[in-house]
């Protein structure tokens, strides 16, 4: 079974689930899929700039 998520155990390692193994964080995105949340584009949480933000809630953010 491949896993879907990792829960984060401290200094840069994670703990796989369900497979419970440690990995670092470059496996851990490795192993991972990225995740369609309904929308056109797949996007990974944390990449998104403030413009592209904006433009995708059609508004103007205070900053």
């Amino acid at each position: 079974m491949k896993d879907y998520g990792a829960d984060p155990i401290g200094n840069g390692t994670f703990k796989m689930v369900p497979s419970g193994d440690i990995v670092n964080y470059e496996e851990r995105c490795r192993r991972l899929p990225l995740v369609d949340m309904g929308h056109r584009e797949t996007y990974l949480i944390g990449t998104l700039t403030a413009s592209e933000v904006e433009r995708m809630q059609g508004g103007k953010l205070k900053r």
